[in-house]
């Protein structure tokens, strides 16, 4: 399963290697490019992993449209040259730098926020492919929160290894996995609860959940247990049921 590979890469030591890592899973789910990008809270200092060479000579990452218009809240989007049409309000400049991506095989694609305005820093990933609009509708949205999930992990790994030695703390809480908005009626769910809870409905096990989580396996044991009492289920199946049964908006 996708979040198997996840933890695997969870393991790695070196921001290249957990990227060259990362790829090779997008690649396999049919994404010719990945870049994930991200920014202090005043667009300065930008971090970028990339697979498109040249894409911000022209235009920097800071301003990199994704940046611009699609982290004000976690809403996978559809990017690229192929879905411009449905995104009226962006500037020519803009256009232009979808189009150059385009060139370059990035038609079509996902961004997914990780991190939002207001956070020190945000951003996130994006990922594409040459396809046309319908075949990459066909073909990819229906696993896009999956993909989420996956990047998630990936996402608070980079930060992990991209922080500066000198600032690193273990005894600093870990930012959860799994962002708003759940589906209806998760809410009552503290984030940990989310947290465990959306990683073992996916196939994780308990021991794998524990290791991407930072906790004891008892731990996740206990979260589980509090988490299906407050949803009125008993097991993970129930909890895959109410999250995945559900028409995606």
């Amino acid at each position: 399963m996708l979040i198997d590979h996840a933890a695997d890469l969870e393991l790695a030591t070196t921001t290249d290697q957990l990227w060259a890592g990362a790829v090779k899973v997008f690649a396999s789910l049919g994404f010719d490019h990945a870049i994930y990008l991200s920014v202090d809270s005043d667009f300065e200092n930008p971090f970028v992993c990339s697979t498109m060479t040249g894409l911000y000579d022209e235009t920097p990452a800071k301003d990199d449209p994704f940046l611009i218009y699609a982290c004000d809240r976690y809403e996978i989007l559809n990017l690229g040259a192929e879905f411009i049409a449905g995104h009226p309000y962006v500037s020519d400049a803009d256009r232009a730098f979808v189009e150059r991506a385009a060139q370059q095989g990035f038609r079509a694609g996902l961004g997914l926020p990780m991190r939002l305005k207001g956070s020190e820093r945000f951003g996130g990933f994006l990922l594409g492919n040459a396809l046309d609009r319908v075949t990459f509708l066909e073909r990819i949205t229906p696993r896009a929160e999956e993909i989420r999930l996956f990047c998630m992990i990936i996402h608070r790994r980079i930060e992990e290894l991209a922080e500066p030695e000198n600032t690193t703390d273990a005894s600093k809480p870990r930012h959860a996995l799994v962002p708003e908005p759940l589906p209806q009626g998760f809410d009552v769910l503290t984030p940990r609860e989310a947290e465990v809870l959306l990683l073992l409905a996916q196939g994780h096990t308990r021991k794998r959940t524990a290791h991407v989580c930072g906790l004891s396996v008892h731990t996740v044991s206990d979260y589980a247990k509090h988490g299906y009492k407050k949803l009125g289920v008993s097991n993970r199946a129930q909890v895959a049921a109410l999250l995945f049964g559900q028409s995606q908006a």
